[in-house]
């Protein structure tokens, strides 16, 4: 498993036992809400949401990219096998994409579900690690195809019900966002 050490900070016990006993008492919390990830939580919240995510894209001079959100993309993108030039199977395609989705999501397991909005980018910095890591361990497997990792500053309003068609995307806007990913894109050139 890739990890760093991180800091977190806490807001104060006292606070925290406050927010906690009135979040219970408005129906909105259970204790999973305070307790650690587990490998079997993370696998399960990423397998609802990769499938979501867009769909790769062939771009000019055969470089196949990839969109993601907060490190995790989606393994059945890849619309036409073609685009690997028979270097790389479209088996070992989703497998690579998975590896890179395990990996980051790895990460969080043991750390908590809830926290501050002051821990949020030590997470993003510690799953951007993890998936470049993995994206250097594909490539080392796989000398004809280049993967390259891209993290943008760009931030994605995500809904409960995301659609990787731009046309739903526009008729959702009304509806309330339940969180925020980052940008990221995978860029694939096969040689």
């Amino acid at each position: 498993m890739i990890g760093t050490k991180i800091v977190r900070e806490y807001v104060t016990f006292d606070n925290f036992v406050k927010y906690k006993v009135y979040l219970r008492n408005m129906g909105i919390c259970n204790t999973t809400l305070f307790s650690p990830y587990t490998a079997e939580e993370v696998e399960a919240e990423v397998a609802q949401l990769t499938p979501r995510l867009p769909v790769a894209e062939l771009m000019n001079g055969g470089i196949i990219r990839l969109e993601g959100a907060n490190g995790f993309f989606n393994p059945n993108s890849l619309l036409d096998p073609s685009w690997l030039r028979g270097r790389m199977t479209i088996q070992e395609y989703m497998q690579a994409i998975d590896y890179i989705n395990k990996c980051t999501a790895y990460t969080h397991i043991g750390l908590s579900k809830m926290y501050s909005t002051t821990e949020a980018p030590l997470r993003l910095e510690l799953k951007t690690r993890a998936g470049m890591a993995a994206v250097q361990q594909i490539n080392e497997r796989f000398p004809s195809v280049r993967f390259t990792y891209q993290q943008t500053a760009e931030d994605i309003q995500m809904t409960a019900q995301y659609q990787t068609d731009p046309l739903l995307r526009q008729m959702q806007r009304g509806q309330l966002p339940i969180g925020h990913a980052t940008k990221i894109f995978l860029y694939i050139t096969v040689s």
